[in-house]
């Protein structure tokens, strides 16, 4: 039990550490980030906005 504790409270501790995903690669960012690709480089002028 006590090293089930342990063990436990290691992830939680390297949980808290690790970043956060930028948002460009997040599925929310990439979507924007292409559609604001196909305004721009005119690769379809007309795109849906999925966001």
């Amino acid at each position: 039990m006590k090293g089930f504790c342990i063990v436990f409270l290691a992830l939680i501790f390297l949980a808290a550490c690790a970043s956060p995903k930028p948002y460009y690669e997040t599925k929310e960012g990439k979507r924007k980030q292409k559609y604001y690709n196909d305004i721009q480089y005119g690769r379809n002028p007309h795109p849906k906005m999925k966001f």
